[in-house]
């Protein structure tokens, strides 16, 4: 785990020397455990790079350059198939025990192919010094980011984060109107924008290759498909799932520092506990989080799981009412603003875990792969409401509320999406700020289509029903756009290492595969990662409904929090866009119990908008309070 960023340009433009030290310092919470850089002899291409020492720690460090000198990797996360790879590689001459250098004779073998062969989270970037050429590959999941940017010499500027490229000089940093309105829709910045004009996400599962003469092409070499060859009955996808976890959680301990395994309580990270237990000589690290003065703990549902399998258990108590002292630094590391308000919890419990590990392993990915979330189900409310005529319904009903209560009115118009548009559904069922709401804080901006609504067409046709496809659809947007980015941004800003055993690749196949009456029979979330946990885990476990992650934002904004929103949200340059007005903002907090998450969301852009396009980007994370940041600005 670590930070990449550089500079390609092409041979028609004159060389470059981008200001390697800003870009290479920027990242080093990325990997504080050393640097490494490569300049081509033309000055052309320039790569930095910051390690996160985590396996091969005499001779990992990176760039790494072929036998031949022809290629140059840079590579952040994880091959956790190195081992296997490496033995398909015995004529090559190895200079590393690592897991990324396989890549290179991978790739001299089949230069398209390559990247079928790899199993993990990776960023890679790869430099053929021959042909004078950049190769940009993000893992199939995502888990891993890479940015990017086009420079003014027609070439491009990339990085692990968003900040080394702004610290290059080589791009400017001005916010793009419409990533924001795509940020109010859907509570993240959707792929492959970012806030910020010209500043581009490479996308999962793809990759970006760039010629000698500049010219770009990404194309897609993975997405969420179904396996072809899944058991048919639920006795066998049970055994084949329960192989498919065991083999990647195998996979995702390796490592040789301290690692351990982040514990909440439920179903995925019960599972990978229980996997991990049994595959580890000495008693397995286990951490459970309980934030003193919250609502939901967890934290004696994951004793009795730590128990059953003799971990090395620990519960760590966070006190998280301090948000105001914290939120500056989380923009920074953030960087994309993020409506999540899991953000500022997760930061605690990965600097919590930092005195511990280095590497921790979580359960994301579960809800996607075995229909966690209530958004796959239609609602009972709304299954009765179909009941009603049509006619009755669209003529008389919902035009009285949209006068009366138009958020009502929304709500009502959602039902017939479920069967209709399941990813008009699925979005309308995720935003934060629907038009009843745009119109209560004074937001003009014609809203976006869900990005939901255009994905799950687009793949439809590759499923045999739509809940599975909508579980893609998840896969290819709040998973990477929120859910992953939040993981990178948190464990990183501490430098852990975050692993998701869930989201193999093999597994995510498989589990997209399953029938829903198997996934989830009579309608039951998670009916089938019941079915076999109860195999493994305590019965309280198992049959613990699903709790979403809950953060105390109301009592936040009931408290100076809310002010210090108010007067975030009031600035004149804030005002000045015109996303929001200052009666708009007064309404949200004359109900903070109602709006306290839309508060949130709205001062999660406004403080990445600052941090980033406001001043001299910042060298490193601010440790001032929320009203000493706004003040000095």
């Amino acid at each position: 785990m670590c930070g990449i960023a550089g500079v390609f340009v092409p041979k028609t433009a004159d060389p470059v020397r981008p200001n390697l030290d800003a870009m290479a310092g920027i990242m080093r919470h990325r990997g504080p455990d050393g640097e490494g850089r490569y300049s081509s002899a033309d000055n052309r291409f320039h790569g930095v790079f910051r390690r996160l020492a985590i396996i091969d720690l005499k001779t990992g460090d990176q760039p790494i350059i072929e036998a031949n000198g022809s290629s140059v990797l840079f590579g952040n996360g994880e091959i956790y198939n190195y081992i296997e790879l490496r033995q398909t590689l015995k004529d090559y001459p190895f200079k590393t025990e690592g897991d990324m250098e396989a890549v290179l004779p991978l790739k001299r073998r089949d230069p398209d192919g390559y990247v079928h062969a790899l199993n993990g989270m990776y960023a890679l970037a790869i430099y053929d010094v021959d042909d004078h050429s950049l190769e940009l590959v993000r893992d199939r999941m995502g888990v891993k980011p890479v940015y990017w940017a086009r420079t003014r010499q027609d070439g491009i500027v990339y990085g692990s984060e968003i900040k080394p490229l702004l610290a290059s000089g080589l791009v400017d940093a001005e916010v793009d109107s419409g990533a924001a309105n795509a940020y109010l829709a859907h509570g993240y910045v959707p792929s492959p924008k970012t806030l910020l004009k010209g500043i581009n996400k490479l996308p999962a599962g793809h990759r970006l290759k760039i010629d000698a003469k500049g010219h770009i092409e990404i194309t897609r070499y993975w997405r969420p498909t179904p396996e072809r060859d899944l058991p048919e009955d639920n006795q066998g996808i049970q055994v084949h799932l329960d192989e498919l976890i065991s083999d990647s959680v195998r996979m995702q301990l390796r490592s040789d520092v301290p690692i351990g395994v982040l514990l909440s309580g439920g179903l995925d990270s019960g599972m990978v506990v229980a996997h991990a237990a049994a595959m580890t000589s000495h008693k397995l690290n286990t951490f459970t989080a309980r934030f003193e003065g919250g609502g939901r703990d967890e934290s004696p549902m994951a004793a009795e799981v730590a128990s059953r399998f003799g971990t090395e258990h620990r519960t760590l108590t966070i006190g998280a009412n301090d948000a105001a002292a914290l939120l500056p630094q989380l923009a920074w590391y953030a960087e994309e603003p993020l409506a999540d308000a899991a953000l500022l919890p997760n930061f605690l419990i990965e600097r919590a875990l930092g005195d511990h590990v280095t590497v921790a392993l979580n359960g994301t990915g579960g809800d996607e792969i075995f229909a966690g979330y209530g958004r796959y189900f239609q609602l009972p409310i709304e299954q009765q409401y179909l009941k009603v005529p049509a006619a009755i319904r669209r003529g008389l009903i919902e035009p009285m509320a949209e006068t009366f209560a138009p958020m009502r009115a929304w709500q009502l118009s959602r039902a017939e999406l479920f069967n209709a548009d399941r990813g008009r559904y699925l979005h309308a069922h995720s935003t934060q700020f629907p038009g009843p709401i745009r119109d209560m804080i004074g937001n003009r901006m014609t809203p976006p289509h869900g990005v939901q609504t255009e994905i799950f067409a687009n793949i439809r046709g590759g499923f045999a029903d739509d809940q599975s496809a909508a579980l893609a659809t998840d896969m290819d947007t709040y998973l990477v756009d929120d859910l992953l980015l939040l993981l990178d941004r948190t464990s990183m800003a501490v430098s852990i290492e975050g692993r998701v055993p869930m989201l193999d690749h093999r597994l995510v196949e498989a589990a997209l595969a399953v029938p829903p009456e198997i996934r989830t029979p009579s309608g039951r979330q998670k009916g089938l990662q019941r079915a076999m946990a109860a195999k493994l885990l305590p019965e309280s476990v198992v049959s613990a409904p699903k709790h979403g992650f809950v953060s105390p934002v109301p009592s936040w904004m009931a408290g100076h929090l809310g002010e210090l929103a108010r007067d975030a949200l009031t600035r004149p340059q804030a005002l000045e866009r015109g996303w929001w007005t200052q009666d708009g903002i007064d309404r949200l907090l004359a109900d903070r119990p109602r709006h306290g998450y839309r508060l949130y969301a709205l001062l999660a852009l406004e403080l990445a908008i600052i941090t980033l396009t406001e001043g001299p980007l910042a060298t490193s994370a601010p440790h001032t309070n929320l009203e000493t940041f706004l003040h000095d600005r």
